[in-house]
């Protein structure tokens, strides 16, 4: 039965449902319509003015409208203006009943109605005019659907290149998922020489014992490719056999005698193309529509995208991997040199410890300062061995062995360690009040080669007579309260050109070169290690022949 357009909530309760929207003022003409539309499997809707029929179309599933003369007649320009803004009005075929009167072919051009019925109307006209425009709108409908499910496909293959960096199992899910999209019966995918992508082959069929797609000819599949790609283009042969198809004579010699239909499309990365994707079929000739090649198209493209981006990730990964058992290799020989140097060591600075203790006898005068230079330099030597251990055990990132300490008291050890070795130099080592406690989550050990490295630097760029002053307390900043200890002598300073360097391996500045101090060049860059891995932070401010102060920041518990 028809049905009015109020209330709207009892007619949309059948979502199978589909509405023809009926605007016709003379009794007769709706009775017909509304008779012809139900025997067409349609519910009407009748509709008073524009503002009704806006309202049914955009509640319902409108497929027709249906509209008189006078109703034509009664709308108002501006109506006309509103109803063509409308998209869903644009594209909704309606019919006009125009009786015995004059057609406003004005009025119909605004309101895009290309469908009428003139004269009396009788169902048999009606009724066709209507079967023909639902036969075209569900064949639009159907074709919408389907190319709303091929992109959805599409979509999924595009999802599952970019799920995997590897690019073999990329090609090989661009091929099924193109194959099983697009209904083909072969796909082949081949990559060109070229530094961006490996060189890769993959192919697949629909019957796992058929003969796939041989390989094309490596020139001339390169050449056409290069001519798609810089006219953003792919090609399609419909036909084979046919010796109308346009495109048939483009396609590369190579293609097996019973193939009946193909796409070939480029595999490009920027204006540079690295290969292509070959579609093809044997059961027959084949229309392949404007959507299936657009989705072509952007599947390749994804594809090719994918293949450079992980073959760059690929070669990383070997990179890293490389660098990693190249690291590992470094640390075992650091340990190896470390052990085979520690043994002779350990005996030579034994037996010259005993020597210069006179258990081989008397020994003259001027043979002792031999002696204790060749002490002094197996001391240095034993402390460059410790220095390369702790950067080989820093570059292995070895974990801290964090712990609740006192910075006062470790300050206190190390300061008094080194009280010996500053009074042989007349060098006045002074620690200044230390707030108790300075605790901080740290490896002591560490921590403790941290400030003795920094006492025992500036013990040996003091001349004598200067002084060396250990400071410390707690303060507050931005990220928080942090120890602050600062060791500040005055020594011979450091150019302000060398500053930026002090950390680097080895680096030693200029003066200190110049002046022959003796020392490895590794002291600080071990220094900055241990407190960055504390979380903490360096600083040094020097100025030459004033001396140098080394602030020392590490978060407070």
């Amino acid at each position: 039965m028809p049905t009015a357009l109020l209330p709207l909530q009892e007619t949309s309760g059948d979502a199978g449902a589909q509405y023809a929207v009926v605007a016709v003022n003379n009794d007769g003409l709706r009775a017909t319509a509304d008779a012809v539309l139900c025997a067409a499997g349609l519910a009407p809707v009748h509709a008073r003015d524009e503002y009704e029929a806006l309202r049914a179309i955009s509640e319902l599933d409108v497929v027709l409208g249906i509209i008189d003369a006078d109703m034509l007649a009664s709308a108002r320009p501006e109506q006309f203006r509103r109803l063509r803004q409308e998209p869903s009005v644009a594209g909704l075929p309606v019919i006009l009943l125009s009786g015995d009167a004059e057609l406003d072919i004005e009025r119909m051009v605004q309101l895009s109605i290309t469908h009428f019925v003139g004269g009396n109307v009788e169902g048999t006209d009606l009724a066709n005019r209507v079967s023909l425009i639902l036969a075209g709108t569900r064949a639009t409908r159907r074709r919408k659907i389907a190319a709303a499910r091929l992109r959805d496909k599409a979509r999924a293959v595009s999802a599952a290149l970019r799920g995997t960096n590897d690019p073999q199992q990329m090609a090989a899910l661009a091929v099924q998922g193109l194959g099983e999209t697009f209904g083909a019966c072969h796909v082949r995918i081949e990559t060109f020489p070229d530094e961006r992508v490996p060189e890769l082959t993959a192919a697949w069929s629909l019957a796992d014992d058929a003969a796939g797609l041989p390989s094309l000819p490596l020139a001339e599949a390169k050449t056409l490719s290069t001519s798609l790609c810089e006219r953003d283009d792919i090609l399609r042969v419909e036909d084979h056999s046919s010796p109308d198809d346009p495109d048939r004579a483009v396609f590369p010699a190579g293609a097996p005698a019973q193939l009946r239909t193909s796409v070939f499309a480029p595999l490009a990365h920027g204006d540079q193309v690295l290969g292509y994707v070959w579609i093809a079929g044997t059961a027959g000739a084949r229309r392949w529509s404007r959507t299936e090649l657009s989705l072509i198209q952007h599947v390749c493209g994804n594809l090719a995208h994918c293949l450079v981006q992980g073959h760059v990730i690929t070669a990383q990964r070997e990179v890293l991997s490389r660098l990693r058992e190249l690291d590992q290799a470094k640390t075992d020989f650091v340990a190896t040199v470390n052990h085979e140097l520690r043994t002779p060591l350990t005996s030579i600075t034994g037996y010259l410890e005993l020597i210069l203790d006179g258990s081989g006898g008397e020994i003259p005068p001027h043979m002792r300062k031999m002696l204790e230079i060749v002490g002094r330099n197996a001391t240095r030597l034993d402390q460059l061995i410790s220095d390369l251990l702790t950067i080989s055990r820093t570059d292995a990132h070895a974990g801290l062995a964090v712990e609740e300490l006192d910075l006062g008291e470790l300050l206190e050890t190390v300061a008094a360690s080194l009280a010996p070795a500053a009074a042989a130099s007349e060098i006045t080592l002074q620690l200044g009040p230390v707030p108790a406690p300075l605790l901080v989550d740290g490896d002591k050990a560490q921590l403790e080669q941290v400030f003795t490295n920094l006492l025992s630097n500036a013990v040996k760029f003091t001349l004598p007579g200067g002084t060396v002053d250990v400071l410390s307390a707690v303060v507050s900043t931005d990220a928080g309260a942090q120890v602050r200890v600062q060791v500040a002598d005055s020594g011979i300073g450091i150019p302000e050109a060398d500053i930026p360097k002090l950390f680097r391996r080895f680096f030693r500045a200029s003066n200190a070169t110049a002046a022959a101090i003796p020392g490895t060049g590794l002291g600080l860059a071990i220094v900055q290690d241990i407190v960055l891995q504390h979380g903490g932070e360096l600083d040094i401010d020097s100025t030459v022949g004033c001396g140098t102060t080394v602030t020392v920041h590490i978060p407070a518990r």
